[in-house]
């Protein structure tokens, strides 16, 4: 039996019976949640680190960790944008030429040793994977240009020796304390938490990367992204529209959770008069000085611990069944007025079946909206709209206009630093590097032996 006090009110529970005591309309959340307004408004909110005016990335230059929290949470979203990565992916990153054949781009896809070679000393692939798993989070990155070593005392060509992909977290666009420009000039690499003294300290600041200048800075950083309206530093992804439903995806399982496991669901509301309470009160005190004890108020609470237990047992279990709890009302005339004085037991409605399926409609709309705003079609984001399997020639058509339409932005973002390394290091070679995807075909056009159940 546990009884949970509230002042002068209490919720009373055990295995099988749950009332609440002196507590008519007491609403209880089963959690709460308090968000901080957000905002577009970042350029006038200025940061500064030592001789630096850091220009924040979000209200509280936190939006990488924020969008982080919001997504790892949610049941949709981290596999919908995983699957955003493979289709950018394809087969993986490979060298290519633009041709014109009969008035059509063609990408011819090819090989190079010496390119080969260059990309063998640094991994290229672990690189891009990266910088697609940040454009499809945030749709921007930041890259470390880092050119070969000696090449000014050895008279070597400068060249790119290698990309190094930096986290948005730990990274920001920055420019000089008294420059009153707006424009950003450098990267300052920390932790931005700045939990510790050491985050000031171990800070390091490097210039941006300039395509017209390669070799001025060593080593210089970049930062590719889609270029969001009205924004200067930063891209504004689309998913950032959907954080409230993601949040409100999130808080379904938390209440449903709450409410199976630590919810409290009264099945009665019992009152009782507070003249009950002063005269039981009085007589305690007058059985104490009979005694020659002295009264102490947790007589009282002990005393309605015991009263409490004992309508418990009446009206929970199989076994008390056709029971009944009987009380007395009296009444006090004051004035004009006939005042009450009696317990109540009122029988409480249960709704939690409407409560859960209320819940179940915000989580299923949240997901239409998370849908929506990560920009995949149901046929391929990983389920059909209010359970409905798509069939075959949804999913293809999806998946072909979704390869035609969706994927070339993306990867001139995440290839550019990669393509300017070319450019820099192979000028004339005039190969691009790009992923490479293979055309789906319908199930009608592929012979019964290259079907999959054929070699099953």
């Amino acid at each position: 039996m546990n009884i949970e006090r509230y002042g002068k009110e209490a919720i009373v529970h055990n295995e099988s019976m749950c009332y609440t005591y002196k507590a008519a309309e007491n609403p209880r959340d089963f959690s709460e949640h308090r968000v901080n307004k957000e905002t577009l408004d970042w350029v006038n909110k200025d940061y500064h680190v030592g001789d630096w005016r850091i220009h924040p990335y979000g209200d509280n230059n936190n939006l990488p960790k924020e969008i982080q929290r919001v997504i790892q949470n949610n049941s949709d979203a981290p596999g919908e944008l995983k699957r955003k990565t493979n289709l950018l992916w394809g087969k993986g990153p490979k060298l290519y030429k633009e041709e014109i054949v009969d008035n059509e781009l063609v990408r011819t896809w090819t090989e190079d040793p010496d390119i080969q070679a260059w990309l063998d000393k640094w991994d290229h692939e672990e690189y891009l994977m990266k910088c697609s798993v940040d454009y499809q989070h945030l749709e921007g990155f930041f890259t470390k240009f880092f050119l070969n070593k000696g090449y000014t005392r050895t008279g070597r060509t400068a060249k790119i020796a290698k990309l190094e992909h930096s986290q948005l977290d730990r990274t920001r666009k920055v420019s000089r304390r008294e420059n009153r420009t707006s424009k950003a000039t450098h990267a300052l690499i920390t932790d931005f938490s700045f939990e510790s003294m050491s985050d000031l300290l171990d800070l390091s600041v490097y210039p941006l990367f300039d395509f017209k200048t390669p070799f001025k800075h060593h080593p210089a950083v970049h930062y590719s992204n889609m270029y969001s309206f009205c924004q200067d530093y930063y891209t504004v992804p689309d998913i950032y529209g959907a954080l409230e439903w993601i949040r409100r995806s999130n808080a379904s399982p938390i209440i449903l959770k709450a409410l199976s496991k630590n919810g409290i669901n009264p099945s009665y509301h019992i009152e009782s008069p507070q003249a009950f309470w002063d005269l039981k009160e009085k007589q305690l005190k007058q059985n104490c000085t009979d005694r020659g004890v002295q009264f102490k108020y947790q007589m009282l609470i002990d005393y309605e611990n015991e009263l409490l237990k004992s309508v418990s047992k009446v009206l929970s279990s199989e076994e008390n069944t056709g029971k009944f709890w009987h009380t007395k009302k009296g009444f006090e005339v004051d004035g004009t007025n006939l005042i009450e004085h009696g317990w109540t037991i009122k029988k409480i409605e249960q709704n939690v079946l409407d409560y859960i399926k209320a819940q179940e409609i915000i989580s299923n709309h949240s997901s239409k909206k998370i849908s929506s705003s990560i920009g995949l079609h149901s046929a391929i984001s990983g389920g059909g709209t209010d359970t409905k399997v798509n069939s075959g020639g949804e999913q293809h058509y999806a998946l072909q206009n979704y390869l035609l339409t969706q994927n070339d932005i993306p990867e001139m973002i995440v290839m550019k630093c990669i393509n300017m390394a070319l450019k820099i290091n192979f000028p004339n070679k005039n190969l691009k590097m790009g992923f490479y995807h293979i055309s789906p075909k319908k199930l009608q056009d592929v012979t019964p032996s290259e079907r999959p159940e054929a070699k099953l």
